[in-house]
């Protein structure tokens, strides 16, 4: 954990709970019992808490505990497993970082039938992936043109790499969204296209076997209200809820990819990866990733893949 400064964390620690209530929600992962710590309404790495009963183990009732799907079964197709990158301009960037270094650095702890394809595109995100009207630019061409240029047969696509972001995210005026448990928040929307976009997965790519996904980095230095906080971290906790009853759709798995949500580094905190964002992470307008910002999700991306059989070497 990048923390030098123990007492500083403690009193962040008790800020982040003090004045929350003492009930904690119910985790559905764990038949029920309910996680460690406090509740509280301030963001907090949710993959951290489960960390002994030292920090929040809840956020507005939510659990801070990452929804267990269980491992995948992928396999490959004539040698072959391709892994396909889904998002908006953020994921794009971002996976553009980690085909290079899955070429160069990576390269070591890679199985030598892996392949990448990034179908990312900026100014898409999810509600674009669930409305036909952009199938030619994205789905399709995705998989009739990107894919077979990066060495891979549709049939050969067994994995996603989807990071979720909903795209429109303010209301009248370009006000900023209620929060959650708001019916009318972001999360909720998010909740309904997490699920529209799982239902349009398996008839695009057929051989998919496994969908890895990812919410929002920290949107803290954002200049917009629609990308900032607590809506980024929020969306986390509604990805969280979705896996919660789709562990698989049409026979697809689909889990965690890695968790890219972190606070501020100023804070002294960071999530379980150890990651934490600073403003050099971030380009102008305190959205899409710097070159720094790039590598640290790619470098979660490929740990969290190296969790798994089918992908080292």
């Amino acid at each position: 954990m990048l923390v030098t400064d123990t007492t500083r964390l403690t009193s962040i620690i008790l800020l982040l709970v003090i004045g929350c209530s003492s009930s904690v929600a119910t985790d559905p992962t764990t038949s029920g019992s309910p996680p460690p710590g406090p509740d509280t309404s301030t963001p907090f790495p949710m993959d951290r808490g489960d960390d002994g009963g030292q920090t929040p183990g809840s956020y507005k009732g939510l659990p801070l505990r990452l929804t267990a799907t269980g491992a995948p079964s992928v396999t490959a197709v004539d040698g072959i497993i391709g892994i396909v990158c889904i998002g908006m301009s953020n994921a794009n960037q971002e996976c553009g970082n980690y085909q290079d270094r899955v070429a160069g650095e990576f390269a070591p702890d890679i199985a030598a039938n892996i392949r990448v394809v990034n179908c990312a595109v900026g100014g898409h995100a999810i509600e674009r992936w669930i409305d036909p009207a952009f199938d030619g630019k994205l789905w399709d061409d995705c998989r009739d043109r990107k894919a077979p240029q990066a060495g891979i047969r549709p049939d050969q696509v067994r994995v996603i790499w989807h990071k979720a972001a909903n795209q429109f995210t303010t209301g009248a005026g370009g006000a900023a969204l209620p929060t959650y448990p708001s019916t009318s928040s972001d999360y909720e929307a998010f909740v309904t296209h997490l699920g529209d976009f799982a239902a349009r997965v398996a008839g695009k790519f057929p051989s998919v076997q496994a969908v890895y996904t990812s919410s929002r980095s920290y949107g803290g230095f954002a200049g917009n209200v629609g990308r900032g906080e607590p809506l980024s971290y929020e969306e986390g906790l509604a990805l969280n809820t979705w896996l919660g009853t789709h562990a698989t759709v049409d026979g697809v798995w689909y889990g965690w990819g890695p968790y890219l949500w972190a606070p501020d580094c100023s804070t002294g905190m960071a999530n379980a990866s150890g990651v934490c964002y600073d403003r050099e992470d971030y380009v102008a307008d305190g959205v899409h990733p710097s070159t720094s910002g790039r590598q640290k999700v790619s470098q979660m991306l490929h740990d969290r893949f190296r969790q798994e059989a089918w992908y080292r070497r």
